[in-house]
């Protein structure tokens, strides 16, 4: 004879079961949670970059309107070099950076024409310097060339410095020394390319 079992062992087990099925139940619920909060957060950013996107979109056409109107300013054309090919304007631009550091009172060690670039519309010219001076020297030519027109760019600022005694008018050395700059960096400026 089988026995059969009690209402208690019946109870247990089916306490048991309810509380895998429980089990189960809640970790399919944690797994679904988490996968949503996870497609809800991705789902939360990719609209930020939507309307970040459309905040963009929407300012394209007044800032093309801008750039149209600046091209077709005629004053914008004096901000170009005048020579219709980038040798010439070379020349010219070497010959610009020379009269402004003979002017400052620093020494023009060497000039060097760069390769011409194109960038969008417009032809790059550059020439690269070589100069001794001091710092009053070089504060006054970097706001000269940058002040001029047409436009002028001044990049790849190289200072070195040392300190040395300059000679007196008698010929002897002075007791005192001054700091002397080595200064190296290019000047560009541009030129339209429909002229080149």
């Amino acid at each position: 004879m089988v026995a059969r079992p009690s209402l208690g062992h019946r109870l247990s087990a089916l306490l048991l079961l309810g509380l895998v099925i429980a089990g189960l139940f809640l970790l399919v619920d944690r797994v679904l949670v988490a996968r949503y909060h996870f497609y809800h957060d991705r789902l939360e950013q990719q609209q930020g970059r939507l309307a970040q996107l459309e905040r963009m979109a929407a300012s394209r056409e007044p800032i093309q309107r801008l750039i149209a109107s600046i091209q077709q300013d005629g004053a914008m054309a004096t901000q170009y070099l005048p020579q219709s090919a980038p040798s010439l304007a070379a020349a010219e631009l070497q010959q610009r950076v020379k009269a402004v550091i003979e002017a400052a009172g620093a020494t023009l060690r060497s000039t060097q024409a760069l390769p011409p670039t194109e960038e969008g519309n417009a032809v790059k010219v550059t020439v690269s310097t070589t100069m001794m001076g001091d710092t009053d020297t070089l504060r006054k030519i970097l706001r000269d060339l940058e002040a001029q027109t047409p436009l002028l760019f001044v990049d790849n600022l190289d200072v070195s410095a040392r300190e040395n005694r300059p000679r007196l008018p008698n010929g002897r050395l002075a007791s005192y020394t001054r700091i002397q700059l080595t200064v190296q960096f290019e000047v560009s400026g541009y030129l339209h390319k429909e002229r080149g």
